[in-house]
């Protein structure tokens, strides 16, 4: 796509509009699972990204996730919310994190799978 064409304008239109969709549901999500793990997200942000579904900034008590999550399942990106938000206690994936997501969310092992098995990014297609 060429920038300023208008395959480009539309694709930014569709981003965005997923990106709406996020901020209506991604909150909800926060809220529900703050007190269950006992963290506070002091922001999220939305974004492409191309080889992970979220990732953490411990430290500012952040969380950013792909925008590619609008397109699966909200229990996928509902493991996705708590797995960072998990990072905000412990910022590795050692055994002090598994046990910790185990706890709130025992059913993360299936939702990995599944979320890993899905494209991290739609194909594009060429005419």
């Amino acid at each position: 796509m060429r920038p300023g064409s208008t395959s480009t304008k539309r694709a930014e239109i569709i981003h965005e509009w997923h990106k709406s969709l996020l901020h209506e549901f991604i909150p909800q999500l926060i809220s529900k699972w703050g007190p269950k793990i006992g963290v506070s997200v002091s922001a999220y942000y939305l974004q492409r990204m191309k080889t992970k579904w979220g990732s953490c900034n411990h430290r500012q008590g952040n969380i950013r996730l792909n925008t590619e999550l609008v397109k699966k399942p909200k229990d996928l990106i509902e493991y996705v919310v708590v797995h960072e938000m998990i990072h905000l206690l412990e910022p590795t994936h050692n055994d002090r994190f598994v046990n910790l997501i185990t706890e709130v969310y025992p059913s993360w092992k299936e939702a990995r799978m599944e979320l890993n098995e899905l494209p991290l990014a739609a194909e594009e297609w060429k005419e």
